[in-house]
């Protein structure tokens, strides 16, 4: 798989940086991943960087290729929705730290997403927006029923106001997926609404022009930090440019011959078990947060 790769994450006009950005690559494949932390709620930093570590982790642990690509980001994001949750009771004293999330697990020549909250994914082809998420926030909901435009949506004072989470309440949140075909020169952008609320979308797309990939994205932060001075957000994003598939990973294993065991057995077995822990792991959240009151 041939791709090019950069991230940034700024301060901002902020005291702390609450967003975190990952990057992980196993051959044939690339999991990205940003997080932003919420404000108004205690340690957005530690909930962000709780759910990096537990999607890295699901990720070192996957069987590759993955077989179900969104049960794979359902399951990792539930795990770490109850990281989070277990963070927060285990802290002196209990907190409720809460970030959003966008994902994207890139293997064979599909890009796999998944996110919860604003934080978002931009795929950008041929010099234009493809397809981007839609934000779990109010605003964005006034945007997709025509009663907002998007400029009003960027500056609406609801707009920094989130439906869904990670952490807080044990209860798994609401998760929303979409995939997509890659074609050469294709462009993925993952960000937190300190970039993206902070610039118009034809800057966003600007990034797939010409030049450096690292250059960029920084260049496009720049512009994000100058845009919103003396209020700006944390800045951060991940970007990947779509060069070519490695064919040697396909469906029936990495060296293209069939593995020892039956994937969708092996995978499905370990999918009900994992399930089955997290059942239980909720249930004693659910159940302590029940005799604290």
């Amino acid at each position: 798989m041939k791709t090019l790769v950069a991230a940034t994450s700024r301060l901002g006009n902020r005291s702390s940086n609450q967003d975190r950005c990952l990057v992980e690559k196993k051959p044939g494949h690339v999991l990205l991943v940003v997080a932003d932390g919420m404000g108004g709620h205690a340690r957005g930093d530690l909930a962000a960087q709780t759910t990096i570590d537990s999607l890295a982790r699901s990720f070192q642990r996957a069987s590759l290729p993955v077989s179900d690509p969104q049960a794979f980001l359902k399951q990792a994001i539930h795990t770490a929705h109850l990281d989070v949750v277990d963070t927060g009771r285990s802290h002196n004293p209990p907190i409720t730290p809460r970030t959003t999330c966008v994902v994207c697990l890139v293997q064979n020549d599909t890009a796999y997403w998944a996110h919860v909250g604003d934080s978002r994914l931009y795929l950008l082809r041929a010099g234009e927006l493809f397809k981007r998420t839609r934000d779990h926030t109010p605003v964005e909901e006034l945007f997709q029923s025509g009663l907002v435009s998007e400029e009003e949506l960027r500056n609406h004072p609801l707009r920094n106001s989130v439906n869904r989470c990670l952490g807080g309440s044990p209860r798994f949140p609401e998760i929303s997926f979409d995939q997509e075909i890659l074609a050469a020169e294709d462009i993925l952008l993952l960000c937190s609404d300190g970039l993206w609320s902070a610039v118009p979308e034809s800057l966003l797309v600007s990034i797939q022009g010409p030049g450096e990939l690292e250059q960029s994205l920084s260049q496009l932060a720049g512009e994000a930090e100058s845009a919103s001075y003396p209020n700006s957000d944390n800045i951060s994003g991940v970007v990947l440019r779509w060069l070519a598939a490695d064919r040697s990973f396909s469906a029936t294993g990495q060296d293209g011959t069939a593995p020892d065991m039956p994937v969708a057995e092996s995978t499905e077995n370990k999918d009900e078990l994992e399930q089955a822990i997290e059942d239980i792991h909720r249930a004693m959240l659910e159940y302590a947060s029940e005799m604290k009151k």
